[in-house]
């Protein structure tokens, strides 16, 4: 049976309990093909446009009529409604955008779904710890690759939104922030592109990229995590030592020695540590422990195999020392 349009029958919703979820959670979902066809009309599109204009706000049917400028009304109800529950919520006050409008709003800002961008090679003003020639940035088919001559490349995801933000010097900078917030939620298990869960593994095959490793003769040095989104499937395959980069107790400490973590690329931190070392303390499970030293102080972390630090331990030249992990302290 078709439905007539005239009717304004609301979207069928499929009510299911998730097996990622704890019993007694409920989810409702819409399927895919019917989000995506409400999407197929200008005049939906730029209602969610629109109601983006103040994301925070509430919007009366008159002032969204306005600013959508239809002179009909009835169409524009018509097409409102069909909005109405996935992508548009209506309130006592007005109407305003769900979490999955803004994110169809923030796709379109991000050029997710508009934009083909390409930047040309720029140096990252850092030279390749093993072969010493420059590290150089580029952009193509929405990923940002870090690069040199010895080795391959490494390669992450960009919004090609994001590049319109940064003049052509500063962008290297700008790609490792993006992948450094994206590894955080992937290290708290939160998939960067569906939010499903993500499991991560230690693997010790020895293939990861070195010219960001930080200490490029050590075996475990150029092992890697594999994780892996249990949902869409999305993969991602950082340094083992990331876990350690984010961790807060070794941001302290880079951080006491003038290093921001957080907007220091990797590939410009080794240069400034002093004879930085991965060690490998097991094989099965695996398990991995880093050590930063600067202006003789040094941190040691231990990883475990699934990406969790397990224990930071903090020394000075005084001798002092100490778990700094929340757990114990003695120095």
């Amino acid at each position: 049976m078709i439905v007539p349009e005239t009717e304004l029958q609301p979207m069928s919703r499929e009510r299911n309990s998730s097996p990622e979820t704890d019993e007694g959670t409920t989810i409702e979902r819409t399927s895919p093909e019917a989000v995506f066809e409400l999407l197929a009309d200008d005049t939906r599109v730029e209602i969610l446009r629109r109601l983006g204009e103040t994301p925070d706000a509430t919007v009366s049917f008159s002032d969204l009529h306005e600013r959508v400028g239809t002179v009909d009304s009835g169409h524009f109800n018509y097409h409102l409604k069909k909005l109405q529950g996935s992508l548009v919520r209506k309130t006592d006050d007005g109407y305003e955008l769900t979490h999955a409008g803004r994110q169809i709003i923030g796709a379109i800002h991000a050029g997710t779904y508009t934009a083909d961008a390409t930047v040309e090679p720029v140096s990252t003003g850092v030279e390749c710890p093993t072969c010493e020639t420059d590290l150089v940035a580029e952009y193509t088919d929405e990923t940002a690759r870090i690069y040199c001559e010895c080795g391959d490349p490494v390669e992450y995801f960009f919004p090609p939104g994001g590049l319109a933000g940064f003049d052509r010097e500063g962008l290297p900078a700008a790609f490792y922030r993006w992948n450094y917030l994206a590894f955080q939620r992937t290290l708290a298990g939160f998939c960067p592109l569906c939010a499903g869960r993500m499991d991560g593994e230690l693997v010790l095959d020895g293939d990861a990229p070195r010219m960001t490793s930080l200490a490029g003769d050590s075996p475990a040095d150029t092992a890697h995590f594999e994780f892996e989104c249990r949902r869409c499937g999305n993969t991602r395959r950082p340094l083992a030592t990331s876990p350690a980069m984010v961790h807060p107790a070794v941001g302290g400490f880079l951080a006491d020695h003038g290093i921001d973590v957080r907007t220091d690329p990797i590939w410009g931190i080794r240069e400034r540590l002093d004879d930085p070392r991965v060690e490998l303390l097991s094989e099965e499970p695996p398990r991995i422990e880093v050590q930063f030293s600067l202006d003789e102080d040094g941190i040691v972390a231990v990883i475990e195999d699934e990406g969790s630090v397990e224990r930071v331990d903090r020394t000075s030249a005084a001798g002092s020392n100490g778990t700094v992990d929340g757990r114990e302290s003695d120095g």
